[in-house]
């Protein structure tokens, strides 16, 4: 398997999925019936049963930027949304299992957090709910991806690298590929992470070092061969400064990999969008063309490429 090929296969997977789950709510909780008589929003909050209305607005925004439901003259009008899932056979065997249990985790989170956003039952907090991001971060999938951006990044034994918004897992992994003549930093701003992260490496003798650290604090005084971000820029307003201090932190000839579902790539990415942002902090997938000009905006001599829709590589010159 190649990881790069199955890192987007599953993401579109994830994806595809989240549509058809975003259908589900809108059947299960009766908002298309309601649709169908052309309401307002107002009217539609009102008589939808459901008591968290921010995220029932949010809902019928998702069904706007599907396509699903359309405004007209201040009311709600159905699209003619038509959805078909095909998986071409040579992308089989790209696609692992063990991601869906925990997207099937977060759908039910939704219905709790349509009765209240602090249910017990919503796990995305970083810190509190730091035991279902550490399962997340462990799967197969996540590990699938981290081999891709080692792969992209010609990542060996001996390199330094810094992994901003590392989690619970990534210095681990990432640590055994560099070896012990190698240096890690990983960066994370959630403690309860970074603490499962020191107890799994703890007695593994790895050149690894973490710190309980914001993204947009960072202020390079080493440099390194690789800088890795995954799924972080979608937790980050000001995802060009931190870009920026991490291009800083790049020595020449180093590449720093970013991998996210890029909006400007990925079709229907919205429904995703909605299920993550269950967890407080997600402001949004960036565009993979935003990334890049912020990149080319600071003037760095650079050489950008796609390998993967979910990836871009930087090389610095």
């Amino acid at each position: 398997m190649n990881p790069i090929d199955a890192v987007d296969a599953n993401i579109e997977q994830m994806i595809k999925f989240s549509v058809l789950e975003i259908i589900s709510l809108g059947t299960k909780h009766g908002v298309f019936p309601l649709l169908a008589r052309g309401p307002t929003i107002q009217e539609l909050i009102d008589e939808v049963d459901l008591p968290n209305r921010r995220l029932l607005l949010g809902f019928i925004e998702t069904l706007e930027s599907l396509k699903i439901v359309k405004e007209k003259n201040g009311r709600l009008y159905l699209d003619g949304f038509s959805y078909t899932i095909n998986v071409p056979d040579e992308k089989y065997d790209l696609l692992v299992p063990d991601w869906v249990p925990i997207q099937e985790e977060i759908y039910r989170m939704v219905d709790y957090a349509f009765i209240t956003p602090i249910h017990p039952h919503v796990l995305m907090d970083f810190d509190k709910d730091a035991d279902f991001w550490d399962i997340r971060m462990s799967t197969r999938f996540s590990r699938i991806y981290r081999e891709a951006m080692a792969q992209v990044a010609g990542l060996r034994q001996g390199m330094h690298v810094l992994d901003i918004g590392c989690g619970s897992y990534s210095p681990l992994q990432f640590g055994e590929m560099i070896g012990y003549n190698g240096f890690y930093l990983g960066i994370d701003y959630s403690p309860a992470l970074i603490e499962i992260a020191r107890a799994r490496i703890e007695d593994k003798s790895l050149p690894v070092e973490l710190k309980e650290m914001d993204a947009k604090l960072i202020r390079p005084v080493n440099e390194y061969d690789s800088v890795f971000l995954s799924f972080v820029l979608e937790y980050i307003d000001d995802f060009p400064m931190v870009l920026k201090r991490a291009m800083e932190a790049l020595n020449s000839g180093g590449r720093m990999v970013i991998l996210e579902p890029f909006r400007d790539t990925f079709k229907y990415v919205q429904a995703l969008e909605f299920f993550e942002g269950l967890n407080k902090d997600f402001i949004g997938f960036p565009s993979a063309r935003d990334v890049k000009d912020a990149i080319l905006n600071e003037g760095f001599d650079v050489e950008i490429s796609q390998p993967a829709r979910s990836m871009l590589v930087v090389k610095k010159m």
